[in-house]
């Protein structure tokens, strides 16, 4: 039994439950008593358990000791009665307490209601100054303002008239009217550029939060016939620049190089034209694109349009990485290239500067290696990321007109996925996906993030530069193209001038000339283009007025309306139908087609040169001396007078000189030689001249014969 005893053993934190003390006390009294332990966790032999009990009943007993001890030394206290006055001063300081308690109260209470209406203010504040700012598009008419800033549309009315604005509730609005009637009723305008793009990007950002990495958008930018093209044939391994007309770029081209032969690096290349009509392409090359290759030619220099494309590349806040080409002709000079570029705050690395630089040639293939390396860099440190399972979202790069397939539009997709059957708006058309085609026209069934694509389907040819997003259903799509296609019609509208019989009257008499075009080409980007060269033709005294412009095919409905307002029609790539060219052929109006921009330029310059008001230039013809004064009845004054020099005209204009100064100027009214009239008189001989309505003749004056003779200007 001893032995079954012994070996019985409790652990430090059981034993301490046991006689209700914490286990660090426990490991004190442990301590105290020799017993060594490590932690609440060791064991204790029965006969150790034993020592601590005793120990514990010990101090207890000592305690309760303790405590009857002090009981009997407590002595009663004797209450001590209060007097009267004691009692009331006692009521008082009660009372002075108490009311001091609910002053403080009070205070305490009006100082929180204080602060809480002050903070109730502040967001009543915030959420007016919010509530304040309205966001709409331009030419929303007073029945939509309504229903925006919560006020009738009676009130609404009545405030357009007090402003002298005759509207009805359907009329479109000015955005300046707009202004005008939102600030009467206390409401800021902030203009929405295109109907519905910020609720449809809210839609879109709420699909998915899955983020990866994405291929950059490259954009080749710099001046004509420096070898862009060239050079992105030689990474592309194509031939593009036999398919321009000229040898130059007139097209913004998309198409993806693979870096590697697995295809897992990609690079999105953008092609831009070099010539200076294309400003908007590039601008449009530069707001899309990651980064921006500067390719400058090794034996030219720092051209206009290579200005202009690090303009643009600085506008955007987009890296550039310099291309020296054409390093395989014997005149190439890079070291003048680079000290031209750091002349223009473009400093290359071996100059100091961040911009990295690499020396190409597109015929050999010389540094087109270590220029996509930098390429794919530059791309690392931008860190560039996309969320392919959202909707796609992207910027159209140019549409045509398709004979075979319609509406094409060519497109990067920035963001998402797009699918073939997706409903999408692109500007102010709309559409559902039929096919999507690669820039080789493989037929592809998605496209994801930094990728170009064709694709069919849409309702119009929307403008290079507009944004292409998808949408839900087909009725989201209606709307928002109804919506935007409004706004559009009425600022077509709002831009036509209107000419007034005094309007007419006074270009009469200015005799202002108007050339009167209508462009079509092959893509809309091209025709924009062309349309901004021609109309930065235009001087004070003659214009040009594109009457319409868009991408296709030149049909009888352009004849139609250039007979109507008479238009020239200028075709880019593009020619007229069996039954334009009839219609334009009986009812005369010109068609000139070209496939190079110089071309349209030169034609109408050329043009423009013809409407201007010839130069009238002064020839000097003769001049005669008066030496006699004839008086002729029922007639007047006649000059005689000998031909000094030249030749006297009959019918010429004439001036009489005298003393130096010129005293009269008109025409001639009569010549004669003797009795006989004639027409011209040489010198050395006498004639007899009559000045029309003028008699006051003297002996002495000359007379100069001279004729006024119009000279064709040019612009």
């Amino acid at each position: 039994m001893a032995k079954s005893g012994s070996s019985k053993k409790k652990r430090v934190y059981e034993l301490a439950r046991e006689l209700n003390l914490s286990s660090e006390a426990l490991l004190k009294v442990l301590k105290e008593l020799n017993i060594t332990v490590k932690s609440h966790m060791s064991t204790l032999t029965e006969e150790e358990c034993e020592k601590v009990r005793k120990r514990y009943e010990r101090e207890k007993q000592k305690a309760r000791s303790r405590g009857a001890r002090s009981k009997k030394r407590r002595k009663p206290r004797k209450k001590k009665v209060p007097t009267k006055a004691e009692a009331e001063k006692a009521v008082k300081d009660t009372l002075a307490k108490m009311d001091a308690k609910r002053t403080r109260r009070k205070k305490k209470k009006r100082r929180k209601y204080k602060e809480e209406k002050q903070e109730r203010h502040e967001k009543k504040q915030e959420t007016d100054e919010e509530d304040s700012t309205i966001r709409i598009t331009e030419f929303t008419s007073p029945s939509e303002l309504s229903d925006q800033i919560g006020v009738s549309l009676n009130k609404v009315i009545a405030k357009c008239l007090e402003l002298g604005v005759m509207a009805t509730a359907n009329q479109r609005l000015d955005m300046d009217t707009l202004t005008l009637l939102a600030a009467e009723f206390g409401y800021e305008v902030e203009k929405v550029a295109e109907y519905g793009a910020e609720r449809l990007e809210e839609k879109r950002q709420e699909k998915s939060e899955h983020e990866v990495p994405r291929a950059p958008v490259v954009t080749i930018m710099g001046h004509v016939d420096h070898g862009k093209t060239a050079l992105l044939d030689h990474i592309r391994s194509t031939n593009v620049v036999a398919s321009e007309s000229g040898g130059i770029t007139q097209h913004v081209g998309a198409s993806v190089a693979r870096l590697d032969e697995m295809g897992e690096d990609t690079v999105t290349f953008i092609d831009t034209p070099g010539h200076e009509a294309f400003t908007a392409m590039r601008t449009r090359g530069a707001q899309v694109t990651d980064i921006v290759v500067l390719v400058v030619a090794a034996d030219s220099r720092v051209m206009p349009q290579t200005e202009e494309a690090i303009d643009h590349a600085r506008a955007a806040d987009v890296p550039i990485v310099v291309a020296i080409s054409k390093m395989d002709l014997s005149t190439a000079n890079p070291d003048f290239i680079k000290q031209d570029l750091a002349n223009r705050n473009i400093l290359v690395e071996e100059y100091g500067g961040e911009v990295l630089c690499s020396e190409v040639s597109a015929m050999t293939g010389e540094g087109v290696d270590d220029l996509l390396e930098k390429i794919v860099l530059q791309a690392e440190m931008l860190e560039l990321t996309a969320y392919p399972e959202r909707p796609a979202r992207g910027t159209v790069l140019e549409g045509k007109v398709d004979p075979r397939r319609g509406s094409v539009v060519n497109l990067l997709v920035q963001d998402g996925t797009l699918h073939e059957g997706d409903y999408f708006v692109a500007g102010q058309y709309r559409g559902r996906v039929r096919a999507i085609y690669d820039e080789k026209d493989n037929e592809l069934e998605e496209v994801g993030p930094s990728m170009p694509a064709q694709i069919l389907g849409s309702s119009g040819v929307p403008e290079a530069g507009d944004s292409f997003t998808t949408v839900d259903s087909e009725q989201e799509a209606k709307e928002v193209s109804r919506r935007r296609q409004m706004v559009e019609r009425e600022r077509d509208l709002q831009s036509r001038q209107h000419m007034t019989l005094e309007d007419f009257w006074k270009a009469t008499e200015e005799g202002e000339g108007v050339l009167r075009l209508i462009v079509k080409a092959d893509v809309q980007g091209t025709a924009e283009a062309i349309v901004d060269t021609l109309t930065r033709m235009g001087t004070d005294e003659v214009s040009v007025d594109i009457i319409r412009s868009g991408a296709g095919g030149i049909t009888e409905g352009d004849v139609m309306l250039a007979a109507a307002s008479d238009a020239v029609i200028l075709g880019f790539r593009v020619r007229p139908d069996g039954r334009a060219r009839e219609k334009a052929s009986s009812m005369g109006v010109e068609i000139n087609t070209f496939n190079v921009i110089y071309d349209v330029e030169d034609t109408v310059h050329k043009a423009l040169s013809g409407l201007l008001a010839p130069e009238e230039k002064e020839e000097f013809l003769g001049s005669a001396e008066v030496r006699q004064i004839f008086k002729v009845p029922k007639v007047g004054n006649i000059a005689g007078s000998y031909v000094v020099g030249g030749v006297i005209k009959r019918n010429a204009k004439a001036r009489l000189v005298r003393n130096g100064v010129e005293v009269w100027n008109g025409n001639i009214s009569s010549l004669k030689r003797f009795q006989e009239d004639r027409r011209e008189v040489a010198a050395g001989y006498e004639c007899g001249i009559g000045l029309e309505g003028y008699n006051d003749l003297k002996v002495g004056d000359i007379i100069e014969c001279y004729t006024v003779v119009k000279v064709a200007r040019e612009l």
